[in-house]
């Protein structure tokens, strides 16, 4: 759209002078536009601050102006007023610019290897309720592998392109340029996600780099009356494929016909023999006793529900004015359990379950022309219900459906006890005695993150001067409150040999003492039993950073340097700290031929003081070759670029995660333990007046980064 018309001024040289300015469609100066003679990149300029712009231009010259993510617009020059410019928006060339470490480039002069999606992509994914699961499919290059089908435990473990470290090959998450982890995202608060492949793309990320590097972006208010976006989703889950098994009265005369056939080599097979009326009850019990006796248990429809039921429901609204934007979202997740709930008198219901809510609020203020507040605010509350005493993954929950035959037990008898495998009790679990009787527990998940940016334009300094500060929190806290389980003083168990009929009780109902086996209900009470177990986790971040770009004629440059600092620590341990500097320099000619380079120094205090720091570049080159005349002709072809690129990314996790804080800490220094008055552990405390040390693990000085060297070509 043009308003306005044009200043003109003529010269002696025949040619003019033209004025203007140029705004966006919210009426906004735009700062930075292009504008350029068309058929002439030569004679050009940028609009400056107050979105005006002035350039000589010769006489009966077209000016071309463009903005990244706006139409361009062509305008001839004629004798006027003022030329007021107003660029629309274009939602497809919006989808050209990629978020890269710490900005955004036009996806035409990215050497990286980087891929990129939306959140109107992600949305599209029905049926999960994680931002990790929704990643499946959607992303080149990214691999994702489901871990847990658990309720609330369904983010699968992801890979970029391969494993890349000794330690650890989890990718960096950064949601809006902070490290966290991604499941402090709902699907429909994605704006876009972006991730980086290969070195170029990683190294400004450094020590963190070396498995690829995850950029979440969040979505912001635009100016313009308020959006309220609803959707509700409800899945029903079901399992997927589980082996087919014979039933015991199949499998028996599966066995007879096995004997039969080899009677000849092996008659002693006929002691296994089993007749056929006692394979006959197996399938068709005439009472109690010989259903308790000749078990025949489908162990996967003993185990688990037809479905399970999820439901999830999102609000967000988002609006704003030419002072403050704002987006605001709610979203809430109830999950299911596909296995059954057994009943086991002990006052609390086994199993799983997970209710999640989290809500975020995003904005931003226009406090001046050249200077913009940001804040980003995130809370959630999440609850697990889950067996305490086994680990999420154990697969006592679920073995039975694949290793217990119909006709070990029964898992519950007619009598109410608890069934067992005599013979093999190790290798046949009761996973339905197992669900039951582990325990509850109900941990509870509280996150608040928190996230301050100031944005100051510098172009009074200089032009295509920015300056960028960020102050963020984040606060953990997890609380679990569990109702001990009886796995240690269970209850009575019993098997039936269904040779002989003989009950064999895993517990001896007389112990020899004279005292019968008892329960104490101490072990499993929700009450007196019950435990609290608290845990926190403090991160503070903070980072300045200065970006410059600008453009000469047909030659465009940017440059990044960013200093950063976090600190975390959980409970009561002393801190880790970690700095990085940061630097990047992109050049590229006519949009034709690329080259950048990135660098970061990184310190970790995880290593003593000769190897804290270290340094990761990496340099890329590209060619867009389908740019070049001689590539012209060729319809068949869009885009044709050739990179080449090199890089150094390291990692600074040399134990696992769980151990940062603990045993994983001053792996560079001798560790020494009090061992009182005791001498070499093996005299009593009286032997000495002294107190003595004993070194209890001997350190490494040398223990330094693991480092990673990638290259496409």
């Amino acid at each position: 759209m043009l308003f306005g018309c044009l200043t003109a001024t003529a010269q002696n040289t025949g040619g003019k002078t033209v004025k203007g300015v140029i705004l966006d469609s919210n009426g906004e100066t735009v700062i930075g536009a292009s504008v350029v003679v068309k058929g002439n990149s030569s004679i050009g300029t940028i609009s400056d601050i107050d979105g005006n712009f002035t350039l000589k231009v010769p006489d009966n010259a077209v000016l071309v102006i463009s903005f990244v993510g706006m139409k361009p617009q062509e305008v001839k020059v004629t004798d006027g007023g003022l030329l007021r410019v107003t660029l629309e928006d274009n939602s497809q060339q919006l989808e050209e610019v990629v978020v890269v470490g710490y900005g955004q480039q036009k996806k035409a002069s990215v050497v990286g290897s980087i891929t990129q999606t939306t959140g109107k992509v992600l949305e599209r994914a029905g049926g999960v309720t994680s931002l990790g699961a929704a990643l499946t499919g959607n992303l080149p290059g990214v691999i994702t592998s489901a871990t847990s089908g658990m309720p609330g435990d369904e983010d699968p473990e992801i890979i970029i392109r391969t494993k890349s470290s000794w330690n650890n090959s989890e990718p960096l998450v950064l949601v809006d340029g902070i490290e966290r982890e991604m499941s402090s995202v709902d699907i429909s608060s994605v704006e876009s996600i972006s991730v980086l492949k290969d070195a170029s793309a990683t190294a400004v990320y450094g020590v963190k780099g070396a498995n690829g590097v995850i950029l979440i972006t969040t979505k912001r208010g635009k100016e313009g009356k308020a959006n309220v976006q609803i959707k509700a989703n409800v899945t029903a889950k079901v399992v997927s494929k589980l082996p087919e098994k014979y039933d015991a009265y199949d499998t028996f005369y599966l066995m007879n016909n096995s004997i039969e056939r080899e009677a000849a080599i092996n008659p002693a097979g006929w002691a296994n023999y089993t007749p056929a009326a006692i394979i006959h009850k197996y399938r068709y019990p005439a009472n109690a006793e010989e259903w308790d006796r000749y078990p025949n248990v489908d162990w996967e429809d003993y185990l688990f529900k037809s479905h399970a039921m999820s439901y999830n429901t999102s609000v967000n609204v988002s609006g704003g004015t030419k002072v403050v934007k704002y987006f605001a979202a709610a979203d809430f997740v109830s999950e299911g359990d596909l296995f059954k709930t057994f009943e086991n008198n002990r006052g609390y219901d086994a199993g799983f379950g997970y209710n999640r809510i989290n809500v975020r609020s995003n904005l931003d203020f226009t406090l001046t022309k050249t200077t913009k507040f940001s804040t980003n605010l995130f809370g959630s509350n999440a609850q697990r219900s889950l067996p305490w005493e086994m680990a999420d993954n154990d697969q006592s929950y679920w073995a039975s459906a694949y290793k217990s035959a119909p006709d070990a037990m029964r898992p519950v008898y007619s009598n109410g006890m608890w069934g067992w495998y005599a013979p093999r009790d190790a290798d046949v679990p009761n996973s339905a005695r197992i669900l039951a009787t582990a325990g509850s527990e109900k941990r509870t998940t509280t996150k608040v993150t928190t996230d301050f940016i100031l944005e100051q334009d510098l172009a009074m300094l200089t032009k295509g001067l920015k300056f960028k500060a960020n102050f963020s929190m984040d606060y953990n806290f997890v609380e679990s409150k569990r109702g001990v389980n009886d796995m240690y003083n269970d209850a009575q168990q019993m098997w039936i040999d269904p040779s002989t009929g003989e009950i064999d009780y895993k517990f001896d109902p007389d112990s020899g003492t004279g005292i019968d086996k008892v329960e104490n209900p101490i072990y499993w009470s929700t009450q007196a039993g019950s435990a609290d177990i608290n845990s926190t986790y403090r991160k503070l971040y903070y980072s300045f950073q200065l970006d410059y770009a600008r453009t000469f004629g047909d030659h465009e440059l940017t440059a990044l340097g960013l200093f950063s600092r976090l600190k975390e620590a959980q409970g009561s341990v002393f801190p880790i700290y970690r700095e990085d500097w940061v630097f990047r320099v992109t050049y590229n000619y006519m949009m034709r031929y690329f080259f950048e380079a990135n660098g970061a120094y990184n310190g970790s205090e995880k290593f003593g003081p000769d190897y804290r720091f270290d340094f990761f570049p990496s340099l890329s080159v590209g060619w867009m070759l389908s740019d070049e005349k001689f590539m012209k002709g060729l319809k068949f072809l869009d885009m044709l670029k050739l990179r080449a690129s090199w890089g150094r990314v390291g990692d600074d996790s040399v134990v696992q995660p769980w151990q940062r804080f603990t045993s994983g800490r001053f792996l560079y220094k001798d560790q020494w333990n009090n061992s009182g008055n005791a001498i070499m552990g093996s005299v009593s405390p009286d032997a000495s007046p002294y107190t003595f040390w004993n070194m209890s693990t001997l350190g490494n000085p040398d223990i330094s980064w693991e480092t990673v060297e990638k290259r496409l070509r």
